[in-house]
């Protein structure tokens, strides 16, 4: 990949490969991401980013410290610690093409993923396990299910989930904030009472908080073929008045949102 790819991040001129992956490449990306970063900065190469369209099953830490200017585009599924780190660029997880499987009743990538993340976007058209984004402090997620202890430890960055969480969720939370999907009404037996609140954003004071998720779905389904989200856009709507907010007791409810704009 280094090779291919270095003569396109010398000349900062992006560029896009192909592989195929299995679950004995562990860390893909990370020797990408330091050239990189040695050259242009964590950031430097978000204007002409370097994009890796992959097939097959990835190995531990996947994307782990992805730089911005890297793009990760798997077809497939990966193993744990997905996004490890990562400071800035994108990761997208899709299953074959091929699947007849329901995404959102299916595991696409495993267990602490996102952990230590600062920036940077990932999207995975599946369900993750368990410790989701534990201590993430910058990432936008938006994924289709999280195990138990999701969002464990986050201080910062942004959470959706479009399905069912596990125990425990947000433990340790001290910022950030998270959506969560609640078709099932059990969220309020799964969450963390001791440090995080929750509130739903059909309510008027709610308002930027809908736009935000709105916005955010829009996006989702125009960029990506499996279903992340109802089909139609019309019922988007009605779709946002099942979500909760979670987010720490201590944060400020209306500087959330102003937060999160500053960061990005």
């Amino acid at each position: 990949m280094v090779a291919d790819a270095l003569s396109a991040i010398e000349k900062k001129a992006g560029g896009v490969f192909e592989y195929e992956v299995n679950n004995t490449h562990r860390s893909v990306g990370a020797r990408l991401s330091g050239e990189i970063a040695r050259r242009h900065g964590s950031l430097g190469m978000s204007d002409a980013p370097i994009t890796l369209r992959l097939r097959g099953a990835a190995g531990q830490s996947f994307g782990v410290w992805n730089a911005g200017g890297l793009n990760l585009e798997l077809e497939g599924e990966a193993n744990d610690y997905v996004g490890k780190g990562m400071a800035g660029g994108r990761i997208v997880i899709r299953p074959p093409r091929a699947a007849r499987f329901e995404t959102n009743k299916t595991v696409i990538i495993g267990n602490t993923c996102l952990y230590g993340a600062t920036g940077g976007t990932l999207y995975a058209a599946g369900t993750a396990g368990e410790r989701f984004g534990v201590r993430n402090s910058g990432a936008l997620a938006v994924v289709e299910g999280v195990g138990d202890h999701g969002c464990e430890y986050m201080t910062g960055g942004v959470v959706v989930v479009l399905g069912r969480v596990g125990v425990n969720f947000g433990a340790g939370m001290t910022g950030g904030f998270a959506y969560v999907l609640d078709e099932q009404r059990n969220f309020v037996d799964r969450y963390n009472h001791e440090l995080i609140d929750i509130h739903r954003i059909v309510a008027e004071h709610m308002e930027g908080h809908r736009h935000y998720l709105l916005d955010l779905l829009r996006k989702l389904r125009r960029g990506h073929r499996q279903r992340m989200g109802p089909g139609d856009h019309r019922r988007l709507r009605d779709y946002v008045g099942k979500f909760w907010l979670a987010k720490p007791k201590a944060a400020d409810i209306g500087s959330l949102l102003v937060t999160i704009r500053a960061a990005a």
